[in-house]
């Protein structure tokens, strides 16, 4: 088992000050309050987006997911870009949701910072970059 602790985890929601709970096969176990310290929680400075696996996103999908909000909501924080983007369902060759459910493989990306500011979005970091980290 796999604990990741963040400022913020958007999953079906986006959650202050929550934690995300994964199977070492990265399955989602849930994402619960972080009322205490948990010992084995990695605390990490940002924003996790838990994603589903089926998805096949890598750091790049995340990365243009926020570009394209961002140039309708150019004031947004983060959670609030995210808050939009699991709200909508995903076009592919079949329409995927965004929110995982218990139970599900996922993908975990780490945003880091809860505000970005527009130079960073106006640069080319489509590939790995230092906004966005897959865990």
């Amino acid at each position: 088992m796999k604990r990741f602790a963040a400022n913020y985890i958007a999953c079906q929601s986006v959650d202050r000050l929550h934690y995300v709970e994964v199977t070492s096969g990265s399955v989602l176990n849930g994402v619960f309050p972080l009322e205490k310290e948990l010992a084995g929680t990695s605390f990490l400075n940002g924003v996790i987006w838990v994603v589903p696996a089926a998805l096949g996103w890598e750091v790049a999908d995340v990365w243009s997911r926020l570009t394209a909000i961002h140039q309708h909501m150019p004031d947004a924080s983060v959670p609030e870009m995210l808050k939009v983007l699991i709200d909508s369902p995903v076009e592919t060759s079949s329409t995927y949701s965004t929110v995982p459910a218990v139970g599900d493989p996922v993908s975990l990306f780490l945003i880091m910072g809860i505000r970005l500011s527009a130079a960073e979005f106006g640069a080319n970091n489509s590939g790995s970059n230092r906004y966005v980290e897959r865990l």
